[in-house]
């Protein structure tokens, strides 16, 4: 019974105690990492607290063959998970086996499944330690180095695994900036940036527009936020102060704001909200008068019809969409012809086109993407083959699938706009193919010989009230408006 009672304390008592102390920081604010510091400093203070009335040899063995016995469950149920502990299943099934229940419920419910599992590894590890370095009589070195070394590469196996899990490879860049909206980092795009990398005018903009009431609003395109963020910074008079001071109330980004002038969502929400700010139930969040990208499709213009709302379509500068490779693939240009072939499956293999003898992985983008649609025009009446795809299993939801997004693994081929890849350094290690013989670089865009040049556009609601589109518009087809086009990364139109 005495045997038994030191196991419930080391084993149970212990660990629960562990938990409670770093979940009480959750309910304070305090982000999950912050619960991964607290669980295992909380275990050691324990520890410490109780050294002289501990049996540290038998604390020893147990902690340290609960911490392999546990790691090598972990690495079992990543296996299993493809890598992904991340999901139901998974969580369900470690509940049994770790007696820290509560962590995993919070785990599950949060899905945070990972930052839960390693937790727990910490708790044990902290504790096996501390006893080790307590423990006067020492286990034989033989025994330490060879425990040490198993732990190692079982946590180093969960590691590969789990970095190398679907999720993660064709998951894209998952940025959660912007509300997730955005695959792209702007943390230095955006008007009141500290580090900013917006283009600049050498000199005094010829149009300044004061006062926020006077501004009009400004939602577009992933690919297009460096552009109408630099031109707002040009011409909107303190803006970076404005969406500093609003952005401070925390209730004002609940609408998926993220600038009270100078917004961004994506190219679906954003046009919708362009499309209902020009009705008269129209709400502050929909308040939208400048909306940037490529030119709408046809189920935008249908939805703007629907609604009873036209659009004004102005184009403001050239963008060329692209076929991407590794860096190291030999094939460096493919016909337009080829490229459909490809993507509609007929074409599977680099030597077929002069390259290696090597699967072709087409990948695609999600659905209502910019690239997507620029690519379902591309394809015209070929249709696309099914994209490749991964699944997750997601807590409280299930099984899901996803398209994967370009991976860099050998014959690899992706599609997106070239300013992403050139301006933006989006994707790593990667090369544009030439379309037709023809290289998309800023010349062959703006003269138009890129065969897959597409036009960057500014649309607005007819009839809006607001005086100052018209000027932003003017500005921007200007010398100085075109300059900002040009050095941002785009083609100019005159």
């Amino acid at each position: 019974m005495k045997s038994f009672g030191k196991f419930l304390c080391f084993h149970v008592f212990i660990p629960f105690v562990s938990i409670i102390a770093a979940i009480v920081p959750l309910f304070l604010g305090v982000n999950m990492y912050g619960a991964m510091i607290v669980a295992p400093v909380v275990t050691v203070l324990i520890y410490i607290g109780f050294m002289k009335r501990m049996d540290l040899k038998f604390a020893l063995k147990l902690n340290a063959c609960t911490l392999l016995v546990y790691s090598v469950v972990f690495l079992i149920l990543l296996a299993i998970s493809k890598g992904n502990p991340d999901n139901v299943l998974v969580g369900y099934a470690i509940i049994p086996v770790f007696p820290v229940t509560p962590l995993w419920i919070i785990g599950l419910l949060m899905n945070r499944m990972m930052e839960a599992y390693v937790t727990a590894l910490l708790i044990y590890l902290s504790a096996a330690v501390i006893c080790f370095v307590a423990e006067k009589e020492k286990p034989a070195l033989k025994y330490t180095l060879a425990f040490a070394g198993l732990l190692i590469v079982v946590l180093s196996i969960s590691s590969i695994a789990y970095f190398q899990r679907p999720a993660a490879k064709y998951g894209g860049h998952g940025f959660k900036y912007m509300h997730g909206f955005s695959s792209t980092d702007f943390t230095d795009y955006t008007v009141y940036a500290g580090n900013s990398k917006l283009v600049t005018l050498p000199h005094e903009p010829g149009l300044t527009i004061e006062g926020v009431e006077n501004m009009p609003v400004m939602d577009g395109a992933e690919a297009c936020y460096p552009l109408y963020a630099a031109i707002a910074k040009a011409i909107y008079k303190d803006i970076d102060v404005i969406e500093k001071e609003w952005l401070k109330d925390k209730e004002n980004t609940n609408g998926n704001l993220n600038g009270r002038v100078v917004t961004f969502t994506n190219t679906v929400v954003g046009f919708q909200r362009l499309v209902r700010g020009g009705l008269p139930d129209a709400t502050d969040y929909e308040n939208v008068s400048l909306f940037f990208g490529a030119r709408p499709s046809e189920s935008q213009l249908q939805f703007a019809e629907e609604l009873g709302v036209e659009v004004d379509i102005t184009k403001i500068g050239k963008e060329a969409f692209v076929f991407f490779v590794e860096k190291d693939n030999p094939v460096s240009n493919v016909s337009a012809e080829d490229m459909r072939k490809i993507y509609h499956g007929d074409i599977t293999n680099w030597k077929e086109l002069g390259g290696k003898d090597s699967e072709i992985i087409a990948f695609q983008r999600p659905n209502n993407s910019g690239s997507q649609t620029m690519m379902v025009y591309f394809m015209g009446d070929t249709s696309l083959k099914e994209p490749k795809t991964y699944e997750t299993v997601d807590s409280m939801v299930g099984v899901i699938d996803h398209v994967a997004e370009y991976h860099s693994e050998e014959g690899a081929l992706g599609y997106s706009f070239r300013y992403f890849i050139e301006g933006l350094s989006q994707e790593k290690n990667v090369k544009l193919l030439s379309i037709d013989g023809v290289e998309p670089t800023v010349e062959n865009i703006e003269n138009g010989s890129y065969p897959l040049t597409v036009d960057l556009c500014l649309i607005t609601r007819a009839g809006d009230t607001n005086p100052n589109i018209e000027k932003v518009k003017d500005f921007i087809l200007s010398e100085e408006g075109q300059y900002l086009v040009y050095e941002t990364g785009y083609g100019r139109i005159k």
